[in-house]
């Protein structure tokens, strides 16, 4: 492994880490009071938390297996109904909806993790909640990906266009800036680039690559 490899499994790491500690920590938090309470009233709220915190935190692994993970190898394919399951669900913790428009079942892994990955970095655009429509289409051996972000407030990631485009390198990138990162090294690895394009109601993320 090369120092990129090394650094990105580092930050993506760190990044997983992060977003889980949020909902475990709750489910922690839920468990000490059903042990110290025995009002019911309590009891109940805290296994509440518990419920919906277990949830958020295995919504965040079921996509970051998806994601990140490689399951099935290089040559995988990826039933997209799943995929949109797993994004739907862990996009409804951002408050984001999703339209997904998809004109096949399957597709092979670098397509299928390139608009889910997509469809992430699109919604954490969106801190207020609102709309992400993720498009894939596969014709004539061409794959093409368009992912939108809509909502009233958008706070894109600074210079994600350029971090997206491999303009910036790695060494130094945030671990909050790797998600971006690795959408576009998906990207390249499939000989093509994911476009950014940042106005102030919309974000557009597409690419248009050999199948």
């Amino acid at each position: 492994m090369d120092d990129e490899g090394f650094d990105l499994v580092s930050l993506l790491c760190s990044r997983l880490c992060h977003d889980l500690v949020s909902p475990v920590g709750a489910v922690n938090n839920g468990l000490e009071v059903l042990s110290d309470e025995s009002d019911a009233e309590m009891r109940e709220m805290a296994m509440r938390l518990i419920t919906q915190s277990a949830e958020r935190a295995a919504n965040k692994l079921e996509f970051a297996r998806l994601a990140y993970g490689a399951a099935g190898g290089p040559d995988a394919v990826i039933d997209l109904t799943q995929a949109r399951k797993v994004t739907a669900a862990l996009l409804k913790d951002h408050q984001v909806n999703l339209d997904w428009q998809c004109n096949a079942e399957s597709a092979h892994r670098l397509p299928a993790k390139l608009l889910v990955n997509g469809a992430l970095l699109a919604a954490e655009a969106l801190p207020r909640g609102g709309n992400v429509s993720a498009f894939l289409s596969q014709q004539e051996k061409r794959v093409k990906i368009r992912i939108t972000a809509e909502g009233s407030m958008l706070r894109p990631l600074e210079s994600m266009a350029e971090i997206l485009e491999g303009e910036i390198a790695l060494a130094g990138l945030a671990p909050r800036l790797v998600q971006a990162y690795f959408t576009g090294m998906i990207a390249r690895f499939m000989n093509g680039k994911l476009l950014a394009e940042i106005g102030p109601e919309r974000i557009i993320l597409h690419g248009n690559f050999a199948g």
